[in-house]
């Protein structure tokens, strides 16, 4: 006995167009489901009045309608989202045999209302395709990748939502033409970078009959891990800077000078403290410009305000320009919602300190510039200047005028920073400030550490004759590393770095001794190095002899003595013919 169909299921979307039509629907109208499916509803029962209600927001019931002889009952049901009308799911009735079915019915539209919300609840996007290409179905997670309403893109061909640079390039195009599951990178209208996988759905005889989609989204990541990792390189530098200062408040730094030097350039620094003119200090590493710039800044009217400290060379150059500038809100992906000042903002009434300004990249020289004439500044990603009052000191280590001639540094901000020079010189060129600097910073470690250490004389004459590359901070540093590892009181010679005693002996030409030892071993190991020394530099015994001064005989003992030289094996004879 052949079975009676009793009821069928049709869904559109909100436009009308037919998404699904099952075979019972089909066959109740007289229709293949597989040729309705993408038309418009009321093409397919333009009797029923329901469907001319496609784009209400009502729901009817109900409508009885006659169809290939069958008397129908179709009841509709709008499917909403937010408020906004989704699709509509079309119930059919066979009820000329009077069948009631509405538990059935019930618990198809439970059942539909589970996998919508099933379907909209996963966190990746799902893309629903039919076998013509036509978008089908698209969950909530995909409305923010397209740039575009998604409900417009449903019932369009893939083909087109490529061309128009919605989805690049499509996976559905692939996967019809692989008839395989397909995984790609795919970039959207919106700007994301999504990775999704079609996975095909065939028919019984193996025609593509649905191509569901998943994607996930993964530029916003990757743009989240970029922005973490520049973040703690940030908080690194910040860290660094914020442990200097501790330490500096700590130490109660001073300017501690007593050379000609070093008066004349506290003279000036005093002068250009009373005004607001543009400094530029040049020196080595280490000499205490930032000490200086400290030093203008409270003897400055400005001494109530910030005084901020900028190393140019220590913030990664990709995040330069919104730390110095600041942005306004929303100017990139991750950005504060309100925005945030940058530091020359931070430093308004006050006073800015560019350390390492030699490290500024050209584009960000051009709106400093811009920012020391106008008095102004523009946060990236901002339309209205902002406008400061600061007061600009920069530093650097590097010869600018050497740049400027590269072309690496702009000739009008050299000129804009250099109104007034301040060139600090190197300790080993004021050598009257040795001493002074000596004394201070061991008194400072002594009572930083509670201890009471001083220095030999000798030890005090062997510092001022060092040359001091690494300048102040280098007198700070190696008095704290002798204070700390001596065990006596007073730091003896013995207690200083190699490269300090190595240096003084080269610069002396004399064998420096630092301390007692056993004199046979002193003069067997200084005698065993001399001979060492000439024969790599000469390679012959009268050569060394003369540089030594000894005789070529004493210099052939003495190898013998402390070098393990092959000797040589005897040639033949010149001028007697081996036969």
């Amino acid at each position: 006995m052949q079975h009676k169909v009793s009821h069928g299921v049709i869904t559109t979307d909100a436009g009308g167009r037919i998404v699904m039509c099952s075979d019972a629907a089909g066959e109740l109208l007289g229709f293949s489901h597989r040729h309705v499916t993408g038309r418009v509803i009321n093409e397919i029962m333009p009797d029923c009045g329901l469907t001319d209600l496609v784009l209400s927001e009502r729901e009817t019931r109900e409508e009885r309608i006659t169809m290939s002889g069958r008397s129908l009952v179709v009841s509709r049901t709008i499917v909403q989202n937010n408020g906004r009308p989704e699709g509509s799911i079309f119930i059919l009735q066979d009820v000329s045999e009077n069948v009631k079915q509405k538990d059935e019915i019930q618990s198809l539209r439970e059942a539909k209302n589970e996998l919508e919300a099933i379907f909209d609840a996963s966190f990746d996007e799902i893309f629903v395709i039919d076998g013509q290409g036509l978008v089908v179905k698209i969950s909530n997670a995909g409305i923010p990748y397209y740039g575009v309403d998604t409900q417009q893109m449903i019932g369009q061909n893939v083909l087109e939502l490529e061309k128009q640079g919605l989805i690049k390039p499509s996976v559905a195009r692939l996967v019809f033409e692989k008839k395989e599951r397909v995984t790609i990178t795919q970039k959207t209208g919106a700007g994301k970078e999504l990775i999704v996988t079609g996975n095909p759905v065939f028919d019984e005889q193996g025609n593509i009959l649905r191509i569901v989609v998943n994607s996930r989204e993964v530029s916003e990541l990757a743009r989240l891990r970029k922005r973490l990792f520049e973040t703690e390189q940030l908080a690194d530098a910040y860290r660094k800077q914020v442990m200097q200062l501790e330490s500096d408040k700590k130490i109660n730094k001073e300017i501690v000078a007593s050379s000609p030097e070093m008066i004349k350039v506290l003279d000036m620094v005093d002068k250009v403290a009373r005004v607001d003119s543009t400094v530029l200090i040049t020196g080595e590493s280490g000499v205490g410009k930032g000490v200086v710039a400290s030093r203008i800044h409270k003897l400055s009217s400005r001494n109530d305000g910030p005084f901020v400290s900028i190393n140019c060379g220590a913030i990664p150059e990709n995040l330069l320009e919104s730390e110095l500038f600041g942005y306004a809100p929303g100017a990139f992906t991750g950005a504060q919602k309100g925005g945030k000042k940058g530091l020359i903002q931070i430093g308004d009434g006050g006073t800015v300190f560019l350390d390492e300004v030699g490290e500024l990249p050209l584009n960000l020289q051009v709106k400093l510039l811009h920012v020391i004439q106008q008095r102004c500044v523009l946060p990236v990603g901002g339309t209205v200047p902002i406008n400061v009052n600061v007061r600009f000191i920069a530093a650097t280590n590097r010869n600018i005028k050497d740049m400027v001639a590269e072309g690496s540094f702009r000739e009008d901000l050299y000129y804009r920073l250099n109104v007034i020079p301040l060139d600090i010189p190197p300790l080993r060129q004021r050598p009257q400030d040795i001493l002074p600097l000596l004394e201070y910073y061991l008194d400072v470690i002594n009572k930083k550490y509670d201890m009471l250490k001083k220095l030999h004389p000798e030890t005090v004459d062997i510092l001022q004759r060092y040359s001091w590359p690494g300048n102040v901070r280098e007198v700070e540093n190696i008095i704290e590393r002798l204070a700390v590892t001596s065990e006596l009181v007073e730091i003896k010679p013995s207690c200083l770095p190699d490269y300090v005693l190595n240096q003084i002996s080269k610069k002396d030409n004399k064998i420096y001794v630092p301390d007692l030892c056993n004199m046979e071993e002193a003069v067997y190991e200084v005698e065993k190095q001399l001979i060492s020394r000439a024969y790599k530099t000469y390679g012959n015994t009268y050569l060394m002899a003369e540089a030594l001064g000894i005789n070529q005989s004493t210099v052939v003992r003495k190898m013998k003595k402390y070098l393990s030289i092959p000797r040589r094996k005897p040639g033949p004879s010149k001028g007697l013919r081996q036969s």
